[in-house]
């Protein structure tokens, strides 16, 4: 896998990446918090994927390559009502937009890992910038109070990192001298809400196995037959 994303892989759909959409890893985890048990079952998935992206950061990367600069951001403001929130209601998470993010190389702490605000995917806080619905931190008085008390981590190769897109987080500038940053990152959501708007190779997707097939399905629930929408088909999907 990860000599297909350093020849060039830029998403995670063909070629051994694939395997890693649905990795039993990660499976039972995204069935508890984007899907509920009538949705769930043997022939497809209770939630769905929404995008795939590669990244390959050498030592020395630095946030500037970036369009924000590696500013703390989420999906949506945090102090704002919207699909793609984290919420907790009835004793059960929906987690929203949910990233998955697999760490091919060796992580370490303080080396340019993903960072994170904790908590504030629970917290409806207005950032202190001029916008109340920028979904960045910028030109928050409060920037360098929130970058200080942000977490990242250390993982070996092989490792999977799993975050609600409501989670404040950001890049960081990558200062491992010892490998280059390589990782695929997934998002999925719920069946009923999309987020990314993708233009998947339908030619790709049915060389898949039916239930990874299912990832890609419409975004509709209700309807079509026993048991709602099942099964991904050039007809349904997420284009």
């Amino acid at each position: 896998m990860k000599a297909e994303v350093y020849d060039g892989a830029r998403q995670s759909y063909q070629g051994t990446l694939q395997t890693l959409l649905d990795h039993p890893a990660i499976v039972g985890i995204l069935n508890e918090i984007l899907s509920e048990d009538p949705f769930v079952s043997d022939d497809c998935y209770g939630f769905r994927c929404e995008g795939s992206f590669t990244t390959v950061r050498e030592p020395g990367w630095n946030i500037s390559e970036r369009g924000d600069n590696g500013l703390p951001h989420v999906v949506r403001p945090p102090q704002q009502a919207n699909a793609m929130r984290y919420q907790v209601a009835g004793g059960k998470i929906f987690g929203g937009l949910t990233r998955v993010v697999w760490e091919l190389e060796e992580v370490k702490s303080g080396q340019g890992a993903t960072s994170f605000l904790s908590g504030s995917h629970k917290a409806h806080f207005n950032y202190g910038g001029p916008d109340p619905y920028r979904p960045n931190i910028g030109e928050s008085p409060w920037e360098m109070n929130m970058r200080e008390v942000m977490d990242d981590y250390s993982c070996p190769p092989g490792s999977v990192v799993i975050f609600t897109e409501s989670l404040v987080h950001a890049a960081n500038d990558w200062t491992n001298p010892s490998n280059p940053r390589c990782a695929v990152f997934n998002c999925y959501n719920s069946i009923w809400a999309q987020w990314h708007r993708l233009n998947l190779s339908h030619e790709v997707i049915e060389t898949m196995p039916p239930r990874r097939q299912s990832l890609f399905r419409g975004t509709w629930a209700i309807g079509g037959g026993p048991g709602g929408n099942r099964e991904y088909s050039l007809d349904n999907n997420t284009t």
